[in-house]
């Protein structure tokens, strides 16, 4: 029924979730215990409009069938006094009124359907308006304790990003003073060589300049 399609989705949707993104959760429920009430209105409204038609086709059912009671009873008068036009005519107005009862009675089925279809739509929102009534602070509880949850767990994502981020920023701070140490000592590692290297030049120049100042002495004596 159209009148349904409004609740549809109170009824059908995840109600934790739609408290969960509620600013006030204590206002979504009671709008929608507004909207189940309008709707319980109108539907209470549309199931008495067909209520009322279906009890004006019941009345032209009756009438139909009691029409057709007296122009059977027309129609025998008329052969027990050998009137066969006259019971012609019954006959014909008899089986006119046999095909408008078989529209009244399927017309009156239909009707009834329609009236059960909404008095269980009816039972269905009135029991889902007890439930909310019932569960009221209980699914306020849980909306603000989900709320309290979801900004908890992103409070922990965020300190998590940022604890993340300064490890790695302490990393590269590491690694860059690692590669400056390294630099250095390789410096020094390189003039230290060089520095032993020439001295031991200039040791072994002055040993060998000793020597040959030696071997010339020999010599000269």
């Amino acid at each position: 029924m159209r009148i349904f399609k409004r609740v549809k989705n109170i009824i059908d949707a995840n109600l934790n979730d739609k408290l969960e993104k509620m600013e006030n959760p204590e206002k979504m429920i009671r709008l929608m215990l507004a909207q189940i009430d309008t709707t319980l209105i109108e539907a209470k409204r549309g199931a008495a409009e067909r209520l009322a038609n279906r009890s004006i086709v019941e009345q032209e059912l009756k009438k139909t069938k009691e029409a057709l009671k007296r122009w059977e009873k027309r129609a025998l008068l008329a052969v027990e006094k050998n009137l066969d036009d006259m019971a012609r005519e019954a006959l014909i107005e008899k089986q006119r009124l046999e095909k408008e009862i078989v529209r009244f009675e399927a017309e009156f089925a239909q009707m009834q359907d329609i009236v059960n279809s909404i008095q269980a739509q009816i039972a269905l929102l009135e029991a889902k308006k007890q439930e909310v009534v019932e569960k009221q602070r209980l699914l306020i509880q849980r909306a603000y304790h989900a709320k309290e949850k979801k900004k908890v767990a992103q409070m922990l994502r965020d300190l998590e990003a940022d604890v993340t981020l300064r490890r790695f920023e302490e990393l590269e701070s590491q690694i860059e003073r690692l590669e400056a140490e390294a630099k250095v000592y390789s410096g020094e590692t390189k003039s230290a060589q060089r520095e032993k290297t020439f001295a031991k030049m200039e040791v072994d120049e002055a040993i060998e300049a000793e020597l040959a100042k030696l071997k010339k002495g020999k010599k000269e004596s």
